[in-house]
């Protein structure tokens, strides 16, 4: 997984590269959002599935929502894979925010770009927040509090 925070390579991308490797790096990030929503889907659906069942009354639909969360987490795998042999990195895959290995000041910094951003930035995105985990793991509260609750 590329979400550690250590680089695979060596490239290093300028601001302008960057730039200029959007055009594939919003397909992969685009998909790898799409794939990480179904994730947290399929994930939330088998945590359902499964919840109030026993080895004596098992669901049958649970080995079905759990491999269907499998084949997401590879294609996540996939994607941050493919990131990652370009030397990008994925920072926050809730946000779909990925990061270029750069250069500042001699200091290995990173370029960071989320959709909507115009371009990769030095600069942290307004749009998420600088705070939590890397990798957003589905929650069980908004099945017992709020408008999805099937309590």
């Amino acid at each position: 997984m590329t979400t550690d925070g250590v680089w695979r390579g060596n490239r290093m991308w300028t601001p302008a590269q960057a730039t200029a490797a959007l055009p594939l790096v919003r397909r992969v990030v685009a998909d790898l959002g799409e794939s990480y929503q179904r994730w947290r889907e399929a994930v939330e659906a088998f945590e359902y599935a499964t919840s109030g069942t026993t080895v004596a009354a098992p669901n049958p639909d649970a080995d079905r929502l759990m491999a269907e969360a499998q084949r997401c987490a590879e294609e996540i795998d996939d994607l941050q894979s493919e990131l990652a042999s370009l030397d990008i990195r994925v920072a926050r895959l809730e946000h779909e925010l990925v990061a270029f290995r750069s250069e500042r000041d001699g200091e290995i910094v990173s370029l960071f770009w989320a959709p909507g951003s115009v371009a990769p930035s030095y600069d942290w995105p307004d749009s998420v927040p600088a705070y939590g985990m890397s990798t957003s793991w589905p929650s069980r509260a908004p099945l017992v509090a709020g408008k999805r609750s099937r309590a």
